[in-house]
C-alpha cells in the first residue's frame, strides 16, 4: 500500500459524431463545431418545442458496496500480481489498474482538480515481486502486519495477496507529499471517493489496525465481495451529431455507444494503453477521433490519424482541438505543450518558451479558421498563438475556484473562461451577461456551452444544476433528481433550443428541444450519496 503525479482527464470537446454525413461534405462552408447544421423548424409560435421534464427510472434498492468490510474481487483467469498487459491500463504516472477500475479513478482524479484539490499517486497495480519487497521490508523493520501477506504454495512458489495486486488499490499522495489524515485530498476522498466506487478499507481507517493508511484505496464498484450494487462511473464525454438528431456516449477505456442518428464507427479493444481523455468528431460527421492522456490518438470512420503525441508521463493530455479543415490536430497538454498534426501547424506553446505554469492547462480552443488556438490555465491564464489574438486572462485574480471550461465567441474575436465556483470572465467582445459567481452551489461547475450566435452560455453543475444567461434560455436541470453519478458534460442541440447533460455513468439528461435517443448504460436508482 503506498502513493504518484495528477491525472488531469478533462472532457475534451463536445463536438458531435458521426451521422449522415453533414451538407458541408459536399462543399458549403464549415459552421462552427458544435453549432453545424440547419435549425429545425420552429413551432407555428416561433417558439422551439419543449419536451417532457428529464426523470430517471422508478427507484430501486440499492446497497452501497462502500462499507468497511468490503473488498475488491479477484479477476477470473488472472494470477495476483501476474496480471497480463492486457487486462491493465495506465490511469497516470505510477499508476496502473484494472480495465474495470481504472475509468472510475480517472474521473475521480479528474473531480479532484476541478475543485481545486491536487493529488498524485504513489502506485496502484503491485506485481509480485514489488509485493514480496515490501513484505521483507516492513517484517525486517518489525511490523510485517503493515504489509499483504505473500504465501508460499505447495510448489513452494510465492503467492501474493494484495489487492494492488488485482490493480485494484490505489495508494494517494497529494502534490509531492503523502495524503494524511485530516488533509484536504483525505477529506475530498472521504467525501466523493464513493460516488466512483472506491472504498476506505476499514484497517485502513483511524484505529482500524496497526497500520492505518490515509492514502490507500480499493475499488469496489462491482460490487466486491459483498456483491453489493454496482457503480458505474466511467463516461468522458458526450458527441452529439451535426443535425442534434443523435449522440454518441464515449468511455474512458475508448467504448463508444452511438444513439439516434449518430452512426457508430468503432471503438477501442485492447490496445488501448492508457485511459481515454476525450474526442471529437470530423467537421463532415463521419467520424470521429478519441484521444488517450498519453497522447494516443485513435481514429474511426473519415477521422484520418496524422499522428500521435509523445507525453511525458507526468504531463497527461487535457485537450484536442481540430483543425477547420479536419486534416490535422491539435493535443494540449498539462504543462503546455501543443502538439501539431496534419494541417494543425504547432504556432507555439508556453512549454516552447521555456514558461513554468503555476497552475496546468485544462482546455485549448481553435481559431474559426484553424490557424491559431488559445490555451486556458486553471489559474485564469491565457496564451494565444497563430492567429489567435490575447484578449486578456484571470491570471493574478484571487480566483476562489480553478477555471474548469473555456469557450469562443462566433467570430473568434473573444472568449469566456468558467471557473468552478460558477465565476464567468468575458473578454473581447465576449460579453459578461452573468455568473453564478456568490451562489450557494451545491457542487462545482463542470462544463460550460456557449450559443452559436455568441450571445449567451449555459453552465453545468456536477449535480445536474443548469444556469443560463444573456440568449441562453433555461430549459432546466437535473440538481433535484439525486443523480447516481455527477454530470460530466454538456451540448447544445444546434438551434440552442435544448441541451444534453451526461453523467459519468453514461445517463443522459435531456432539456428543450434535445431528444432522448437512449442511455449509454442502465440508469441506477435515484439516491443521494449518505454513507
Amino acid at each position: 500500500m503506498t502513493r504518484r503525479a495528477p491525472v488531469l482527464l478533462a472532457a475534451i470537446v463536445m463536438v458531435g459524431c458521426s451521422s449522415a454525413l453533414h451538407p458541408a461534405a459536399v462543399g458549403t462552408p464549415l459552421a462552427p463545431a458544435g453549432h453545424a447544421g440547419t435549425s429545425p423548424t420552429p413551432s407555428a409560435s416561433g417558439a422551439a418545442p419543449t419536451r417532457p421534464r428529464p426523470t430517471l427510472p422508478p427507484a430501486k434498492d440499492f446497497v452501497s458496496p462502500i462499507q468497511p468490510g468490503n473488498k475488491p474481487n479477484a479477476i477470473a483467469g488472472d494470477v495476483n500480481g501476474m496480471m497480463p498487459a492486457r487486462d491493465l491500463v495506465g490511469v497516470a504516472p505510477n499508476c496502473v489498474a484494472d480495465r474495470a477500475a481504472a475509468p472510475s479513478l480517472g474521473l475521480l482524479l479528474a473531480t479532484a482538480r476541478d475543485q481545486g484539490v491536487v493529488l498524485s499517486m504513489e502506485e496502484c497495480y503491485r506485481p509480485l515481486s514489488d509485493q514480496v519487497t515490501v513484505r521483507q521490508t516492513w517484517t525486517a523493520a518489525g511490523n510485517s502486519s503493515c504489509a499483504a501477506a505473500v504465501v508460499t504454495t505447495s510448489t513452494g512458489k510465492p503467492k501474493g495477496t494484495s489487492m494492488h495486486g488485482w490493480g485494484k488499490a490505489a495508494d494517494f499522495g497529494e502534490g509531492a507529499g503523502s495524503m494524511t489524515f485530516g488533509s484536504a485530498g483525505y477529506a475530498f476522498l472521504t467525501e466523493q471517493a464513493g460516488r466512483f466506487g472506491w472504498n476506505h478499507p476499514g484497517w485502513a481507517q483511524p484505529g482500524g489496525s496497526t497500520c492505518p493508511e490515509a492514502w490507500h484505496w480499493e475499488w469496489v464498484g462491482d460490487g466486491g465481495i459483498l456483491h453489493d450494487s454496482p457503480v458505474h462511473a466511467d463516461v468522458v464525454g458526450l458527441l452529439p451529431s451535426w443535425d442534434g438528431a443523435g449522440y454518441c456516449v464515449v468511455t474512458g477505456l475508448g467504448t463508444v455507444r452511438a444513439h439516434g442518428d449518430a452512426t457508430f464507427a468503432g471503438s477501442l479493444g485492447r490496445q488501448l494503453a492508457w485511459l481515454v481523455a476525450g474526442a471529437a468528431r470530423t467537421p463532415h460527421g463521419g467520424g470521429y477521433w478519441l484521444v488517450g492522456i498519453d497522447g494516443s490518438v485513435y481514429p474511426f470512420g473519415d477521422a484520418l490519424s496524422f499522428g500521435s503525441g509523445v507525453v511525458p508521463p507526468g504531463q497527461p493530455i487535457v485537450g484536442m482541438a481540430p483543425s477547420a479543415d479536419a486534416h490535422g490536430y491539435w493535443l494540449a497538454a498539462a504543462d503546455g505543450t501543443v502538439y501539431g498534426f496534419g494541417s494543425a501547424g504547432s504556432y507555439g506553446s508556453p512549454a516552447a518558451s521555456g514558461r513554468h505554469l503555476a497552475r496546468p492547462i485544462v482546455a485549448i480552443v481553435a481559431t474559426s479558421d484553424g490557424r491559431g488556438y488559445w490555451l486556458a490555465g486553471a489559474d485564469g491564464s491565457v496564451f494565444a498563438y497563430g492567429d489567435a489574438v490575447s484578449y486578456g486572462s484571470a491570471a493574478g485574480r484571487a480566483l476562489r475556484a480553478p477555471i474548469v471550461a473555456m469557450a469562443a465567441t462566433s467570430d473568434g474575436r473573444g472568449y469566456w473562461l468558467a471557473g468552478a465556483d460558477g465565476s464567468v470572465f468575458a473578454y473581447g467582445d465576449a460579453v459578461s451577461y452573468g455568473s453564478a459567481a456568490g451562489r450557494a452551489l451545491r457542487a462545482p461547475i463542470v462544463a460550460m456551452a456557449a450559443t452559436s450566435d455568441g450571445r449567451g452560455y449555459w453552465l453545468a453543475g456536477a449535480d445536474g444544476s443548469v444556469f443560463a444567461y444573456g440568449g441562453a434560455v433555461s430549459h432546466g436541470g437535473a440538481a433535484r433528481l439525486a443523480l447516481p453519478e455527477p454530470v460530466v458534460g454538456i451540448a447544445a442541440t444546434p438551434d440552442d433550443g435544448g441541451y444534453w447533460l451526461v453523467a459519468a455513468d453514461g445517463i443522459v439528461l435531456t432539456f428543450g428541444d434535445a431528444g432522448l435517443y437512449g442511455p449509454s448504460t442502465t440508469a441506477r436508482a435515484r439516491r443521494p450519496w449518505v454513507q
